[in-house]
């Protein structure tokens, strides 16, 4: 199936970038474009170069920002311009990896958009990234991708399912935070009984938080005994 034939038929990406486009509150620069990187994606099952290049496109948008605001002599903008140039070629490279992927015909007019070094291709490279790092921030809100399937989440519950049938612990995202409390707490004893604080303050400080540490955990546990209705 071509990457042609699929855009016809793929309506949650089509979905997808309107969602986006709300998000963002502006209009992509190039949403045909984006759409024809993510059917690569998912199709190819490229996640993780995907996820590196929205990565390094959203530092890369930053650091580009903050340049500009700072202006070229003053302190940080040297160190600014070395971490920009290697986020760039590890950004290229993903893409290329995306790029290598997609039907010869894409691959060509992607590739002289965005790689071939021209006069424009900069400005058209560092847009798509901008297009990019919008992705990465709906990311990072928690918001699914495209290539993030309902599937997956149904085979999670199912397996926690049969582990509650077998008797086993499910695991659940309290358990994770009842054992991150329980870590905490070690801590907090830990640092009293290493460097304890040396005024009133900052024992009654040290003390409150392990309490509600171990409310939290003891919580968690009351939840976890209580049968469901």
């Amino acid at each position: 199936m071509t990457i042609y034939a699929s855009m016809n038929i793929c309506p949650d990406i089509e979905e997808f970038i309107r969602k986006l486009e709300m998000y963002a509150k502006r209009k992509l620069y190039y949403p045909m474009e984006v759409r024809k990187l993510l059917l690569i994606v998912i199709q190819k099952g490229l996640v993780d170069e995907f996820d590196g290049l929205i990565f390094q496109a959203k530092f890369l948008v930053r650091t580009q920002e903050i340049m500009k605001r700072i202006g070229p002599g003053m302190d940080g903008f040297e160190k600014l311009s070395t971490e920009f140039q290697s986020s760039m070629k590890k950004s290229i490279d993903f893409l290329n990896l995306l790029v290598e992927k997609a039907p010869s015909d894409i691959a060509r007019k992607l590739t002289d958009m965005f790689v071939v070094k021209e006069t424009d291709s900069f400005s058209r490279l560092m847009k798509l990234f901008s297009d990019l790092s919008c992705i990465k921030n709906w990311q990072v809100d928690g918001k699914p991708l495209p290539y993030e399937t309902k599937p997956n989440i149904k085979s999670d519950l199912l397996y926690n399912v049969e582990r509650k049938v077998r008797g086993e612990e499910p695991n659940l995202p309290l358990v994770r935070i009842q054992q991150s409390a329980w870590l905490g707490t070690l801590f907090v004893v830990l640092m009293l009984c290493v460097d304890p604080p040396v005024t009133v303050l900052g024992w009654c400080l040290s003390l409150g938080i392990a309490v509600f540490l171990v409310y939290i955990i003891l919580q968690i546990y009351v939840l976890k005994r209580t049968p469901k209705l």
